[in-house]
């Protein structure tokens, strides 16, 4: 009975999982639903766009290229230089856009939510966009925020669509898979959607609510920033609104090498899982461990000379992998190749988990962009 049950469970959590990331909501496809019902016309609100960055030269030159490609144009674009020791200010001075300071990081203080709220302390416009340096918009990215942010108020978050250059950064797949599964958005039953955070590239709210609620001054020790300020925001009675990004806004994430993705993920990761729920941390156990179940079943069953368990495990690996590559693509370039070879990327996917709670648990701290980030978990 017990064997017959351990079977069946990588069936189980590959349905679960299809039922949990049934409908992820596009951005691009909501603002065209909305474009096709909407009568009333209202006054465009003044957009100011903040741009923390540390280090950036090369993505934010890329990133202000594309602003100033916009099809909707902000009222201002301000970058933040976050003490960077490259030529990140110059990037900015060189395009005309507002430049500032924000000073030595206070004791208690994220870098990246000081830049975020000494940016959002000298916007003038209505509607706050912050955007991460290393990414990119279409010509319509900023219409399509405005479009969402009037449809729904609150606060609205995106995840850019991953664009990756090099074999290694596509070592991201699992994270980005698992970030969407946990943010609880995307299930085929919309009623029980609720986002458990934001993603922290994109976000936007109106600049009193930001205020209100007290912006990143309030979550200013939170390593993971994006999904406090979004958890702060229900507490406050503001809704959450959270989409995929392709076709609207993308990044290259880490091309900074291997080193800084490990970096990236680590930082990230095990304290955003700690702070999704017990059930959420169990479909995402019990998917993984069905994930490699077949390629194991494949090597066991073939040294064992068993011709049913390489046969259930064959089985098991190609339904995985149809399913992995049928989600990424809709968050990614990932590629066919990467759900054929799954199994690395999904073993990359645990060493780093492991490596980063060992850092957030036991040593209660993390690396990132030459700083170590003390760790509070996520209330």
């Amino acid at each position: 009975m017990l064997q017959g049950v351990l079977r069946f469970s990588p069936v189980f959590f590959w349905l679960l999982l299809f039922f949990y990331l049934a409908r992820i909501p596009l951005a691009i496809e909501a603002y065209r639903n909305q474009k096709k019902k909407r009568t009333i016309r209202c006054r465009i609100p003044t957009i100011s766009v903040i741009i923390p960055a540390r280090n950036e030269a090369i993505n934010l030159a890329i990133l202000l290229e594309s602003l100033n490609k916009q099809s909707l144009k902000p009222e201002e674009i301000i970058v933040v230089d976050d003490n960077s020791e490259d030529e990140t200010a110059e990037i900015a001075r060189k395009a005309g856009v507002r430049l500032i300071n924000p000073g030595p990081l206070p004791a208690g203080w994220n870098g990246k939510s000081h830049a975020c709220f000494r940016g959002a302390e000298a916007a003038s416009g209505f509607l706050l966009i912050f955007l991460d340096a290393d990414t990119r918009l279409e010509k319509e990215g900023l219409e399509v925020m405005l479009n969402l942010y009037l449809e729904g108020r609150g606060l609205v978050s995106i995840q850019p669509y991953h664009r990756m250059q090099k074999a290694y950064e596509r070592l991201s797949a699992f994270f980005n898979l698992i970030v969407f599964l946990n943010m609880n958005i995307s299930s085929y039953i919309p009623a029980l959607n609720r986002s458990s955070g934001a993603f922290g590239p994109c976000i936007l709210c109106s600049r009193t609510d930001y205020f209100n609620i007290g912006g990143h001054q309030a979550v200013r020790g939170e390593v993971i920033e994006d999904m406090a300020l979004a958890r702060l925001a229900q507490k406050k009675g503001l809704p959450v609104w959270c989409y995929a990004g392709r076709g609207v806004i993308s990044f290259r994430m880490y091309p900074g090498g291997l080193r800084s993705l490990i970096e990236g993920w680590t930082k990230n990761f095990a304290s955003g899982a700690a702070s999704t729920g017990p059930w959420f941390f169990l479909v995402t156990f019990g998917w993984v461990a069905g994930a490699m179940s077949g390629p194991v079943d494949m090597v066991k069953g073939i040294a064992g000379n068993q011709t049913f368990l390489w046969q259930l495990g064959a089985a098991l690996y190609l339904i995985y992998g149809f399913q992995i590559y049928f989600f990424l693509k809709k968050l990614g370039n990932f590629g066919f190749l990467t759900s054929i070879l799954y199994p690395f990327y999904l073993l990359f996917f645990i060493l780093v988990f492991l490596r980063s709670m060992f850092y957030t648990v036991l040593l209660g701290f993390v690396h990132w962009k030459g700083r170590k980030l003390y760790v509070r978990r996520v209330k």
